[in-house]
């Protein structure tokens, strides 16, 4: 009959000594072999293992706003069409500004400068309406110690000294030095601003 010792019989639970004798405190956990892993947490190289599978391709380009083949610079047809609503519109500086600007890129565009030439037409006679007749006198309307007070530009200032109460706005625009259809704009924005008034 077989006698067996006390601690020798087998056990569900794991002992504490290993295969080796020595202490073992993990369970059996170190049991398991140098070349496993533990799948506690992921591996490092998960994303290695799995990169055949995923598609690496670069994303679309995002679409453009003005969508394909549309031109940042405006073709003539557009700046043509825009000369024409100002001026419909009766905005005869900007359908001139506009016109100048097209005449600069290109000075044989004929349309454009017949809108420039009628345009500054239009701007003579709505400023020579405004300022009566350039037959007219005027003289300063505020002190000249107070001129500086207007914030006026140098062109603006300038003009404004010529005017002394004896000179016809005729005079005064000849003897500023200035392109005739700036001299009558700024003439008129010194007397809208009511910096001169008519004394003959």
């Amino acid at each position: 009959m077989a006698t067996t010792k006390p601690g020798s019989r087998e056990s569900k639970h794991p002992g504490v000594l290993g295969a080796d004798g020595r202490i073992d405190l993990s369970g059996g956990a170190l049991a398991q072999s140098s070349g496993e892993r533990s799948t506690l947490r992921p591996s490092g190289d998960a994303w290695i293992v799995d990169r055949d599978r995923r598609t690496l391709l670069p994303l679309p380009p995002a679409p453009s706003v003005g969508g394909e083949g549309e031109s940042e610079v405006e073709l003539p047809d557009d700046i043509h069409q825009e000369i024409a609503d100002r001026f419909a519109l009766g905005d005869y500086v900007a359908a001139l500004t506009a016109a100048e600007l097209q005449l600069g890129v290109d000075p044989s565009d004929e349309g454009a400068r017949q809108y420039a030439e009628t345009s500054r037409q239009r701007l003579e006679a709505r400023y020579t309406t405004r300022i009566g007749s350039l037959d007219y006198i005027f003289n300063l309307a505020v002190p000249v110690a107070k001129v500086k007070w207007l914030g006026l530009d140098p062109q603006a200032a300038f003009l404004l000294s010529l005017v002394d109460g004896q000179s016809t706005v005729v005079e005064v625009l000849e003897a500023c030095q200035m392109k005739r259809l700036e001299a009558l704009r700024v003439f008129t924005e010194l007397l809208d601003a009511k910096a001169i008034i008519r004394v003959a």
